[in-house]
């Protein structure tokens, strides 16, 4: 009988100590490796099976405080599939509860278009980051029929227009398997809330076609950045066109060449293109670039002023206005361009 209680009594000391190790272990223990790893938690995937991987992954020192954790907290069906970063730094309690909960890594790519940015740059960067730029702009040359049904900003426009200029500039999330299609409708979408019923009404109002107020927006956006800024540029330009004068945008210029330059040379001025506003007067057959709101504000709402020339301080970014040519070659010869 003695035997017996000795034995049963260094059992319940095994079975407490047991207990008490693996309990701080869930909390306090740590893997092998520090740094991060995707980890996926396969679909149907048992918690016996799961321990291995954990373990032979080194995101823990062993299975089995891991397997007392989750059956102990009744949690064994509850592992929620898909990619995880984890790394060793983290406890069986800590991972136990990002894979419980599902805080999965997000398999979408963050992407970033800058305002005035062309479809071509647009195209550059979505390649760069292994989504299909490619046919993104084979699209956007040549756009799906049904789109101009689908987004109502479209009726009334030539059927010969791309979608530059309707493209959104915007931080996108798209699907890394995202198609062209997909990421072109998200960009148009966001183009018809942006471009909303405020900004609808001023344009009836006014008696413009969206076509002209997203042409001279791509422009302007292009010129110049701030919003005052901008707001002076689009009366300037908006009483060019009314008086028949050339637009003379460097912009435009530098659309057509595919170069970034902060003057063109008198040669680069005289290139043979519609889209050359030294050598066309209006506005170029399309947009060169698409613009963000507040450039699509400042044509819709531009600010008066008596201003007929303007360049750029090629050291400081501002903007230099003339009333007259001689005061606008004299600023030219003070700003060293």
């Amino acid at each position: 009988m003695r035997t017996f209680l000795l034995i049963a009594l260094g059992f319940s000391v095994m079975t407490l100590v047991s207990f008490f190790v693996l309990s701080y272990t869930e909390t306090h223990s740590h893997g092998i490796r520090t740094d991060k790893q995707r980890f996926e938690v396969l679909q149907g995937e048992n918690v016996i099976d799961l321990s291995a991987r954990l373990e032979s992954s080194g995101l823990i020192f062993s299975r089995i405080p891991f397997l007392w954790y989750i059956v102990r907290i009744g949690k064994t069906h509850a592992l929620v599939a898909g990619i995880y970063n984890l790394d060793g730094t983290l406890t069986i309690a800590e991972i136990t509860h990002i894979i419980i909960t599902g805080e999965v890594v997000s398999r979408d790519i963050k992407i970033t278009f800058p305002e005035g940015w062309s479809s071509k740059k647009m195209a550059s960067r979505l390649t760069a980051n292994n989504l299909p730029g490619e046919g993104f702009l084979m699209l956007v040359q040549k756009p799906k029929p049904e789109w101009k049904q689908k987004y109502d900003f479209f009726a009334g426009m030539p059927e010969s227009i791309t979608l530059e200029g309707f493209l959104f500039p915007d931080t996108y999330l798209f699907d890394e398997n995202a198609s062209a299609e997909m990421i072109i409708e998200k960009m148009l979408a966001n183009f018809g809330k942006k471009f909303d019923t405020t900004l609808r009404v001023q344009m009836i109002e006014q008696k413009r076609s969206l076509y002209e107020i997203v042409t001279l927006a791509s422009i302007v956006e292009n010129e110049v950045k701030s919003s005052e800024d901008r707001r002076k540029v689009a009366d300037l330009f908006l009483r060019r066109i009314a008086s028949g004068q050339a637009l003379q945008s460097d912009a435009t210029v530098q659309y057509i060449l595919g170069v970034d330059k902060i003057q063109h040379s008198f040669e680069e001025t005289r290139t043979p293109s519609l889209y050359n506003t030294y050598i066309n007067t209006g506005l170029p057959p399309g947009p060169i670039g698409n613009p963000g709101l507040i450039s699509l504000q400042a044509v819709l709402a531009p600010e008066k002023n008596p201003y007929m020339y303007f360049l750029s301080d090629p050291k400081t970014g501002e903007t230099i206005f003339s009333v007259t040519f001689e005061e606008h070659v004299k600023n030219k010869n003070l700003h060293g361009l």
